[in-house]
């Protein structure tokens, strides 16, 4: 995984430099360079969360976090993706929530889950994001309308690297580490965490903190 874009990022470079080339295709060259040095930020960022979460509760800071703001932030964070695919994106909350946990992994759980309805969902698609208590829990719900996943792929979409049909989306990039991060941060947070979905239809995904809360009105 690391050395693909360092092997692309290489002859590339080479290819560029043999021969005096016009401006636009050395900023051609250039920007797509950038693009996948991007990616290998992302991809050690990845590599180095995924090794934070095998030390366990070592690197846990339990505080109080505010789920309402933390959605709202990722929201924002990605708001210029929302409006390019023109994106309908909902955001329910019955009352401002709260847990005890560790702020900066259950942020990186939403992120990922939200960039990926985004990333997934067609130009003009809807996403809707709740906040419900069910007895004691609170529930985070993340649905999207996009392309769904196949059930047979169900089971592997936790694996690192995994890719569902990626082959048949590549305009859609990615590292296939978000949701096997996720699911590591969750299982180290005690966080229940379920994916459904339906291909062609869209997919769901719940997030269940049992961990002590309180609800404010």
């Amino acid at each position: 995984e690391l050395r693909t874009p360092l092997t692309v990022i290489k002859g590339t470079l080479e290819v560029l430099i043999r021969k005096q080339r016009d401006s636009k295709e050395y900023e051609e060259k250039v920007n797509f360079c950038i693009a996948e040095v991007d990616h290998l930020n992302r991809l050690v960022d990845q590599l180095l969360l995924m090794a934070r979460s095998e030390n366990k509760n070592d690197n846990i800071k339990y505080e109080s976090v505010y789920l309402n703001a933390l959605i709202l932030d990722v929201l924002t964070l990605n708001s210029e993706k929302i409006n390019h695919k023109k994106i309908n994106m909902k955001f329910e909350a019955e009352a401002d929530y709260y847990i005890h946990s560790d702020n900066y992994l259950v942020l990186t759980i939403l992120r990922n889950i939200i960039s990926n309805a985004i990333k997934y969902t067609s130009e003009a698609g809807e996403i809707s994001i709740s906040l419900t208590r069910q007895e004691d829990q609170i529930r985070c719900t993340v649905t999207d309308n996009g392309i769904g996943i196949d059930q047979e792929d169900l089971e592997t979409i936790f694996n690192p690297f995994y890719r569902s049909k990626s082959s048949e989306h590549p305009e859609i990039k990615g590292t296939g580490l978000g949701l096997s991060i996720v699911k590591r941060i969750a299982d180290l947070l005690s966080i229940t965490f379920k994916v459904n979905s339906d291909k062609g239809k869209g997919t769901t995904v719940i997030l269940d903190f049992k961990q002590p809360m309180k609800t404010l009105s």
